[in-house]
């Protein structure tokens, strides 16, 4: 296929580099759970992550497609999963230039998003929540409504914020060649954290964070790593709980969520009566009131990382290296599928283009016209025209396609303002 994963023997050269320095690692689970009207599809959300335990370190990321393009006939999935795969490729080519002869300076999440935005040609949006780890140092980039969490001792130590321009219309990222007016990855909100073994990186698509409210979301995942036996199957672990709660709450029309919250907020904010939330709400919209109470369905995605000491956790770490290379197997299968859909629309933005210069060389050569008509000499003078009889200023306008009938008056003016081309 043209979009091959590497084997496993090449899989050092993908890993996302980390310095000489670089002892803890992220153990990366993931679950995601599609909208039910969309499971034939597998929803439009997507996932990426790289973990090399080897070297330690590591990158992930989700994005979320919007689903308004649906009504013009596109899957947004498909955008948001070759936008995942873009970005892991390019996290594995700073990785490997970093581990150059040359050194560099790693993988840099803005730049990764970046990049994933220029080499995802087609049409659609996604929003997109990018995080790496060097060192201690956790690194994200962030577009929209997606995002991360750090959990540290039973609380959220640190968290991304939603980019949108209005509510429920976050920042995405498009092709530009075909949506001129969308977001841009080099204006993504870009985060920087230390973190420690022990620690529990999250990032999620909206349909987590607008059913799942920060202090949930620390204990459901807190509780679930606790159970397991090791850091991979606790990041699972996690990730699965989180991805089920969501849902749950989703399915829930009369959950005080984020989101109702949200909405709520956005009819004060446009000076509107503000939505009741809350048991009290509650009460209200069971007594036939207004309201705004419930989960928003959506796709579900969850990636968690347990930072780990790279040396003590190898077996974990092959076993979440594993998963990864699993899902890269499958974004390479979308991503070459996707070639197909590519070529149509590089002949649409070639035709596009084409038109484009043809009605930018029309419109020039029109003003170019009309700047010599009114910049050229009359044809005859004044006094030419005025000794002129009828039957030669008749004579003379309709040799130029110009109307004959009227008072000579009236056509001699019309003679006189012809111009000499």
């Amino acid at each position: 296929p043209a979009h091959a994963p590497p084997s496993r023997r090449a899989r050092g050269r993908r890993a996302v580099a980390t310095t000489a320095s670089s002892k803890l690692s992220l153990c990366v689970g993931a679950e995601n759970i599609p909208h039910p009207d969309k499971l034939t599809k597998g929803g439009e959300d997507a996932w990426f992550a790289v973990v090399d335990a080897a070297r330690g370190g590591g990158t992930f990321g989700v994005a979320d497609g919007v689903g308004g393009f649906n009504d013009q006939g596109v899957d947004p999935g498909l955008y948001a999963r070759v936008l995942s795969y873009e970005a892991l490729d390019a996290a594995c080519k700073a990785s490997s230039a970093s581990r150059g002869p040359f050194g560099g300076g790693g993988v840099d999440p803005k730049r990764v998003a970046m990049a994933a935005q220029a080499g995802t040609k087609l049409p659609g949006a996604a929003t997109m929540c990018v995080v790496t780890l060097d060192g201690a140092s956790l690194k994200a980039a962030n577009v929209g409504d997606s995002g991360f969490r750090v959990v540290r001792s039973g609380a959220v130590r640190y968290a991304s914020t939603p980019s949108q321009h209005y509510f429920n219309c976050p920042y995405q990222l498009a092709y530009e060649e075909l949506a001129k007016d969308c977001d841009s990855a080099s204006d993504a909100d870009v985060f920087s954290f230390n973190v420690k073994e022990g620690d529990l990186v999250i990032a999620g698509s909206d349909g987590l964070f607008d059913n799942v409210f920060d202090e949930e979301i620390v204990d459901v995942a807190t509780r679930a790593f606790a159970s397991a036996g090791d850091a991979a199957s606790g990041a699972q672990a996690a990730a699965t709980a989180l991805a089920k709660v969501a849902r749950k709450h989703a399915e829930d029309k009369k959950y005080d969520s984020p989101y109702a919250r949200e909405a709520a907020k956005s009819d004060t904010d446009k000076g509107g009566a503000p939505k009741a939330v809350g048991l009290f709400g509650g009460l209200n919209k069971m007594l036939g009131g207004g309201g705004n109470l419930g989960g928003k369905m959506d796709d579900i995605t969850v990636v968690v990382a347990g930072v780990v000491t790279t040396a003590s956790a190898q077996s974990e770490l092959a076993q979440s290296e594993a998963l990864c290379e699993a899902n890269t197997k499958k974004l390479a299968v979308v991503r070459g599928q996707a070639s197909v859909e590519e070529t149509k629309v590089a002949r649409t933005v070639a035709l596009r283009k084409e038109m484009d210069s043809a009605f930018k060389e029309s419109v020039a050569k029109s003003e170019a016209t009309s700047k010599a008509v009114a910049n050229a000499k009359p044809e005859f003078t004044r006094a030419q025209v005025d000794a002129m009889d009828a039957p030669t200023v008749r004579k003379l306008l309709q040799e130029r396609g110009l109307p004959t009938s009227g008072k000579l008056e009236r056509l001699k003016d019309r003679l006189a303002e012809v111009k000499a081309l």
